[in-house]
């Protein structure tokens, strides 16, 4: 009787720890190291300063049922260097900015070269990361969305709760 508990124990914890228990933004170094964690459930914003223009861009992009990045819009302050400019459909807004929408575009993750003067930040739920906090200087990022199992939550320190 006391091998069947014990059986039954390390089955139960087996299955339990494989079982999703949060969701967010993992962000990660080029080789996959883990470098933050933030929950959330439906979109990400990553902002920077343009390194021409020296202006404000945002782009936001909606996870998907399969957990790719679908870009939504962006956001940008002038047309320059890298701005689309035959995809979507532009709109000026009153403070200035030019907001895009209608971009297909399809990723599984979002990914750059961190470079402190670009100002990036990423925000969720509305609450800026700034990536200078966690990120270091000139190293290569990902950020994508995952469902985060009980063992994987642990693994990472139990990044909130």
């Amino acid at each position: 009787m006391k091998n069947y508990l014990i059986v039954l124990f390390v089955l139960a914890v087996t299955v339990l720890s494989f079982l999703p228990i949060d969701t967010g933004f993992k962000v990660s170094d080029g080789e996959g190291k883990l470098l933050k964690f933030i929950p959330g459930e439906d979109q990400v914003t990553v902002g920077w300063r343009h390194s021409v223009e020296k202006t404000p861009w945002k782009e936001t992009y909606r996870v998907g049922e399969d957990g790719q990045l679908s870009l939504a819009f962006t956001e940008y302050k002038m047309y320059g260097a890298g701005t689309p400019d035959r995809e979507g459909k532009a709109e000026l807004l009153p403070n200035g900015m030019i907001h895009v929408t209608e971009i297909e575009r399809i990723v599984p993750y979002y990914s750059l070269l961190y470079v402190p003067i670009s100002q990036y930040s990423i925000e969720v739920d509305g609450k800026s990361y700034p990536l200078e906090d966690f990120v270091p200087d000139y190293e290569e990022v990902r950020i994508s969305f995952e469902k985060v199992r009980l063992y994987e939550w642990v693994l990472m320190g139990m990044p909130h709760f």
